[in-house]
Order: structure tokens, then sequence, then C-alpha cells
């Protein structure tokens, strides 16, 4: 009895199964998510302008910058046309000048250059300082290229590399530094970024200090001498692109990044070049 039962149920179960057959519908895809395309866009758009120009773009830039991403989606013209109109702005070299002060400067008020110039020039038109003269003299002349270096810089008629020259060579940026080994120290953290080796060094501090030296295995004796070597070194452009990379990506180049952003940097001697190449990468969009 209880076998015929147990047949019963197997064989009600069986003819209750059901064979379940998967059709596929053709046309059926997810639709497109415009929005998290726009808004993905819209946060470049304001990382861009923040990072290069230290603001967010104003209703008319944003909404004209997306509107020509999102309607040539996000090609590579599209891309370079949005760096162009950042780097080419008014206020993009204004705001390279303002943070090279504030790194190198500790953000000095740019009227304690014009207060320098009046005293060393007081004190030139006053016999009783005639010995000090040359040194007086010396110290004009660097805070004069100092106070004039905005103008310049803005204008085109120097480049960054000038700029940033000027900005090591300064009473403020020795007055930070005090000392010949601590001024080499931090002229290479800000040119190369990186520390000398001891030879380095010791090479450097000779140097600045009028002693004839080499380093970077060119010949030097003074101040001025020795910045111009280090921006003339492989070793600054490559200091500049590792910056680049921190300040864009909060990361280190790669060993192909650092080459390529380094040659193309010394071939265009343009500063912008490396920023525009990191601005309209995937990783920088987000994508």
């Amino acid at each position: 009895m209880k076998n015929l039962i147990l047949a019963s149920f197997l064989l009600i179960a069986l003819f209750s199964c059901k064979k379940e057959t998967l059709v596929t519908v053709t046309g059926n895809g997810s639709p497109d998510d415009a929005t998290v395309e726009s808004t993905t866009i819209e946060r470049y758009i304001n990382r861009a302008y923040i990072i290069a120009l230290g603001r967010e773009p104003i209703t008319t830039e944003l909404e004209m910058a997306k509107s020509d991403l999102l309607t040539h989606h996000l090609d590579s013209t599209s891309r370079a046309t949005f760096a162009n109109s950042i780097f080419t702005k008014n206020e993009y070299l204004a705001h390279v000048y303002d943070q090279m002060k504030l790194n190198y400067l500790n953000n000095v008020d740019t009227s304690e250059f014009g207060q320098f110039i009046f005293v060393y020039s007081f004190y030139l038109t006053d016999t009783t300082y005639m010995s000090s003269w040359p040194a007086l003299q010396y110290e004009l002349s660097r805070m004069q290229l100092m106070q004039n270096a905005f103008s310049q810089f803005t204008s085109n008629q120097i480049d960054i590399r000038e700029l940033q020259k000027r900005m090591c060579n300064n009473y403020v940026y020795d007055q930070i530094n005090m000392g010949s080994a601590n001024f080499v120290l931090l002229s290479f953290k800000h040119l190369i970024s990186r520390n000398p080796t001891t030879s380095e060094l010791n090479y450097g501090v000779s140097m600045v200090e009028g002693n004839n030296s080499v380093i970077f295995l060119q010949a030097g004796n003074s101040k001025e001498n020795f910045l111009d070597i280090l921006i003339s070194t492989n070793s600054y452009y490559e200091g500049q692109v590792i910056q680049l990379y921190n300040n864009y990506l909060s990361r280190l180049p790669s060993a192909y990044e650092m080459s390529s952003g380094t040659l193309l940097f010394q071939s265009s001697q343009d500063y912008t070049t490396v920023q525009k190449k990191i601005l309209v990468s995937n990783e920088f969009i987000g994508i």
C-alpha cells in the first residue's frame, strides 16, 4: 500500500513539471543613463576649473563646456578644446603666480616687495652706508625683479622657469630658508622635487656662497649660477612633471608618464602642455 501511494506521488510530480524555455527578446537593452554622464562631465569641468584657475566655473562657462563635451561624446577634440579654453584664460597665469608665491614665499604680501625696494633705495642715497652699497644694490636688483615678476609673467614676457628662479632668488626666500644649506635643500625640493644628495648639497652650498664649484657637471660660483643650472637640467623637467601629477591626480607618474611628460615639457618649453595632457585623460575625468 505504501509503495502504491509513493508511486502515485512520483507520477503526479513527473507530469506536473513543465520544461521552461528561455526566450530572448531583441532590442530590449537598458536605456542610456544620460544623467550619470552629465553629472560626470559637470564634476570634471568643476575640478578642471578649480585646479587650473582656483575657482569654479560660472553658469555660462559650465553650460557651454558641458554642451560641447556631451555633443561630441567626450572625444579627443572636444577635450582638447575644453583644456585650451581654460589655459588661455587671462586668470590662469595669475593663479600659477599666486600658487608659486604661496609655496615658495609663504604667500607674502606683495606690498612688502615695494617696502624693501624703498628701504634699499633710501640707504643707497646715504653715504654713511657707502661700504654696504654693493650688497644693497644686489638686494635692490633682486627685489625689483621679484616685484616685476607678476606683470611680466602674466603678459608672457617671462616663462615659468624664470618665474621660479625669481621666487627662489630674493631676500624674502633667503629669510624663510636661512643659511646656504637650507637654501640648497629647499630650492631642490621646489625645482626638482627631491632632496639633494650629500655631494650635491656640499657642492651647491659652496657655489651659492661664491666659491667655484660644479653641480650637474656644470661650473658656477654664485647663487644665480646655481639656480640657472638647476632649471636647465633634465632633473628639473622631471621634477615639474612629478609636481603636476601630484597636483592633478594625487599620485606619482608612471615610468612612461615621467619620460613622455619630461620630453613634452622640454621640447615645447611650455608648462601647460603637460597639464593639458593630464587634464584630458580618462583618469582625471573619472571615466
